[in-house]
């Protein structure tokens, strides 16, 4: 028909439409009309050409109409809605009146709609989320509601609404399409889309104007088990530039990151350890796995969906067990000296802290491949987590399965014999965490309150048959790794509570702990040359204790973004809380937070509890929860191992679930759907 032109599928079409039908987005039926067309008809003629087209959908046929972009620089056009060929003569008559006005005008035909609304291809508020977020309203609703997918195509997220958008328009469908768009263009597109009741129509794509690529950003999360928890002062200036001099600083020459052998790869912030992106994204080029702990405005499309691209290891090599070995007989001579260099002169003393801190700087070479290296590239077990027993060590094992028998043993005994039997050697030697600041069991009495008071639970035996000889193998090197890292973590608080003693007698401290809360120079002023550095006085120390307390309670943001955090302090509004189902069973209970061991005291039988990434040593308390959340699906976390071994209901892969619920908050978890549902508690009537 003159003047009105079919635009069809054209790679090189001058036409939105035609390039994005070609490259295989669902496009509906579209035409080109010119003004000369228009301007030469009256409206009643024009809306019988209309009608003459080719008929598309029958007589419930819609019409869409591109009215041009709204402003001169914006990129998004104007889309008119319209019911009826009548109707669309009309408004292209007044679009076409108009002057200056546009040469020509897409029209698009389609069908009655049962939805429609707007699909972001990444979340357009949180630059730490690579979520789709798709924003809709159904048919005859007036309530946009909302939801949202994770990479892996769940649904993760509903708003509440009646119709559910997600009973309408198929998952399946948009998870589709935001693939199309995500996979078509290389910046966050927000599509407008509708849904007839078969197929799904996309209307438009736009750049999501509110998504800057950051220059910088750091990341909580990096660094697997190492740095799982609040850090002080003097455990970041040691293990720290362990790994910054032993790990990192090395591979950047070894690669020839030029532009990386100078630059900070960590960062203490809100009393957390964050690793610097800019090594990841580089760590990426030859490590697949490494793209995991980059921005998703960093990643490229196929990274959050290809994970075939995993590099395959070879078993341990020889010479890093021997290195392990010939470290522990290292530490176990020092041990033997430790008494003798504490009772010596301070040079002595410092000797030790040096010989000490060498010996973790050679750890930190082996435990920077295992934790940023070798570790993330292993093959997950599919929809379940690691045995527990590859994970935990032997003696963390026993510590945990001691603390399940704590009630049983002492069943039948008069409460004076309960009071005298405490843990048994195992639990009392347990520590929290590998800072020296976290003492062993048996000098935390409100830790091991918690243990001897709470329920009775069984282990099951879980079988590590279904892991691969060679995961199970790498598995083995980072138990014994961080057995090791705990020992020297032990030797160095001996070391340290016994300088502090000393310093607290001279006046030099106010509190053993307060060592902890010293950064490393400040330590040597303090004991070689006895005097209190300005950066180190009292109201400083003091400062640092309560921040750190504070933080290692409240938590942190997952990541820093050019100075702006995110995945903290927002918020929770929605009545629902979708993950992925770990252990069946339905709970209800208080939730609480587990960021740190500081909150381990804080447990009570029957809490929900809600924990990011912990420390195998937690096990124990965390047996004696109700239920557990857990923010990520991660088969390397004890949390979600233990959940399995031990039948606590459990959910897993539940984003942002640490920054997103209360302290205290109500909920009723089912494991089986993968659900959590803000309640109220039942004494909140009371």
């Amino acid at each position: 028909m003159s003047g009105i032109e079919v635009l069809g599928p054209d790679v090189n079409g001058a036409e939105n439409v035609q390039r994005w039908a070609a490259s295989g987005l669902p496009i509906p039926p579209s035409w080109r009309v010119s003004r000369e067309t228009v301007l030469a008809l009256q409206v009643d003629d024009l809306a019988r050409r209309l009608r003459a087209l080719p008929r598309m959908f029958g007589r419930q046929r819609r019409w869409v109409l591109h009215h041009g972009v709204i402003n001169p620089r914006s990129r998004r056009e104007s889309l008119l809605k319209l019911d009826s060929d009548q109707a669309l003569a009309h408004a292209l008559h007044e679009l076409f009146e108009h002057r200056p006005g546009p040469d020509h005008a897409i029209i698009q035909a389609l069908p009655d709609l049962q939805a429609a609304g707007v699909l972001f291809t990444r979340h357009p508020l949180r630059q730490d989320l690579p979520h789709m977020v798709v924003e809709g309203v159904p048919a005859g609703a007036g309530q946009r509601q909302r939801l949202v997918f994770d990479t892996d195509g769940r649904l993760v997220h509903r708003g509440d609404g009646s119709p559910g958008l997600e009973r309408i328009v198929p998952a399946e469908a948009l998870v589709t399409l935001g693939h199309l768009l995500r996979n078509q263009f290389h910046h966050p597109q927000a599509g407008e889309w509708g849904y007839d009741g078969d197929r799904i129509w996309l209307l438009q794509s736009l750049p999501v104007g509110s998504l800057p690529v950051p220059e910088e950003a750091w990341n909580r999360r990096a660094g697997g088990a190492v740095f799982n928890q609040a850090l002080t002062p003097l455990w970041y200036t040691l293990e720290g530039r362990w790994l910054k001099t032993a790990f990192w600083w090395p591979l950047a020459r070894r690669h020839g990151w030029k532009e990386l052998e100078n630059v900070e790869p960590y960062r203490r912030q809100h009393s957390h350890l964050y690793s610097n992106g800019i090594y990841f994204r580089r760590l990426a080029e030859t490590w697949p796995a490494a793209w995991s702990q980059v921005p998703p405005a960093w990643q490229p499309p196929e990274s959050l969906e290809d994970m075939a691209t995993r590099r395959k290891l070879s078993p341990p090599r020889r010479r890093w067990l021997w290195t392990l070995v010939m470290l522990e007989r290292h530490l176990k001579q020092l041990q033997s000296k430790q008494e003798r260099a504490m009772n010596s002169d301070r040079d002595a003393f410092w000797r030790q802290l040096i010989a000490l801190d060498r010996i973790g700087e050679r750890l930190a070479r082996l435990e920077g491949r295992l934790c940023y290296l070798w570790l993330p590239e292993l093959p997950g077990c599919a929809d379940q987590p690691f045995p527990l027993a590859s994970l935990l060590t032997a003696s963390e094992l026993r510590a945990l399965d001691q603390a399940l028998e704590l009630r049983t043993r002492d069943e039948g005994k008069s409460g004076e014999e309960q009071a005298s039997v405490g843990p048994a050697d195992e639990l009392a030697a347990l520590r929290p965490g590998d800072d020296p600041v976290h003492a062993p069991v048996r000098d935390s009495p409100t830790l091991r309150a918690v243990l001897e008071a709470a329920g009775e639970r069984r282990r099951r035996e879980d079988s590590d048959d279904r892991l691969g000889a060679e995961t199970a193998a790498w598995l083995s090197l980072a138990r014994q790794a961080r057995t090791l890292r705990q020992s020297l973590a032990q030797q160095l608080r001996d070391l340290l509570m016994h300088a502090a003693k000393e310093l607290v007698s001279q006046e030099l401290l106010a509190h053993p702990d307060d060592v902890h809360f010293l950064y490393f120079d400040e330590l040597w002023i303090l004991w070689m040359q006895r005097r209190i550095p300005k950066s180190a006085a009292g109201r400083i120390i003091a400062q640092r204790k309560v921040r750190f307390l504070e933080d290692a309670l409240v938590g942190a943001p997952d990541w820093k973004m050019d100075r702006i955090g995110y995945g903290f302090g927002g918020k929770p509004s929605e009545p629902l809380l979708l993950g992925l189902p770990l252990v069946p069973g339905r709970v209800e209970g208080p939730v609480r937070r587990l960021c740190s061991a500081w909150a381990l005291n804080n447990i009570r039988p029957g809490d929900v509890l809600v924990v990011d990434e912990v420390d195998a040593a937690w096990t124990p308390w965390l047996a004696r929860a109700g239920a557990l959340i857990l923010s990520r699906r991660d088969p390397a976390n004890p949390a979600a191992s233990l959940a399995r071994a031990c039948g606590i209901p459990a959910v897993w892969g539940l984003a942002d679930a640490v920054h997103g619920v209360r302290d205290e908050e109500w909920v009723s978890l089912d494991g089986a759907a993968g659900t959590v549902a803000r309640n109220e508690s039942p004494d909140a009537g009371r």
